[in-house]
């Protein structure tokens, strides 16, 4: 197994880290706040479990909770094996919230978006208990050259009706249901895709490009699931709108099969 990378975090860094955590909770005023710990590595856990605050806070704690674990590996020795599961933890929670993997590779103090995605493929066999192998790694990478090849041909469509859907959040949340008042959870997600669709870079050679483009995918497909066109009349416009987003995720979902 390759050696490791740990970046060397000064205790004032961790310190000011774990205070921002805390400052950025209070100021959000986080439902779970009172079980907010002090320990560096027991709020990078903390992190990783409670995550009832807006993205924006989310993704700001990922990234300094991340630091503090590459804190914890020095000043920590006796734990790696934790110290590797809360790891992969925040890894699957950044990627999840929109973080790209260089901002990823930054906290971590690795050279490349490459690595991170080492780093998650490593820990991914290692709860499977499989090796962690270079065979993998290429199986991964071959993965994203057909998603970026993918992308490269179909992103516009996928991001202009998804667009369009959003345009339609109103329509699509009354025919979701009956009721004068929308489903919240199905509104919600309306919001985190608008939010995902948002953070999507317009360059595609910007490495945060892929990474937000999958998640915005995923979270298409989820809300797609659980829209319902029924009252919609037989040749209305925004069945047809469903229809093609839904050929397009599901071709996307294929490409990173």
């Amino acid at each position: 197994m390759p050696t490791r990378t740990v970046r060397p975090v000064p205790e004032s860094e961790a310190l000011r880290r774990a205070e921002e955590i805390a400052a950025r909770r209070a100021r959000c005023d986080d439902p779970d706040r009172e079980a907010l710990p002090d320990g560096p590595l027991e709020l990078a856990a903390y992190v990783a479990a409670h995550r009832r605050v807006p993205g924006e806070v989310l993704r700001r704690d990922v990234l300094d909770a991340l630091v503090l674990l590459e804190y914890g590996r020095r000043a920590v020795p006796a734990l790696p094996g934790r110290l590797d599961r809360l790891e992969a933890r925040l890894l699957a929670l950044g990627v999840e919230t929109g973080l790209s993997l260089g901002e990823l590779a930054a906290a971590l103090g690795l050279r490349s978006r490459q690595a991170v995605q080492h780093r998650i493929l490593r820990h991914a066999a290692a709860e499977r208990g499989g090796p962690r192998s270079e065979v993998a790694e290429r199986a991964a990478r071959r993965t994203e050259s057909r998603e970026r090849a993918w992308l490269d041909r179909n992103a516009g469509g996928l991001l202009a009706c998804t667009a369009r859907l959003l345009e339609h959040r109103g329509l699509l949340l009354t025919a979701a249901g009956p009721g004068p008042v929308p489903d919240p959870d199905l509104a919600e997600a309306f919001d985190d895709l608008a939010e995902s669709l948002s953070r999507v870079p317009a360059d595609p050679r910007d490495p945060a490009y892929l990474t937000r483009t999958r998640h915005l995918a995923a979270r298409l497909r989820l809300l797609l699931a659980d829209l319902a066109p029924g009252p919609l009349p037989e040749g209305h416009p925004v069945r047809a709108l469903l229809a093609r987003t839904a050929r397009l995720a599901a071709a996307h979902q294929s490409a990173c099969g």
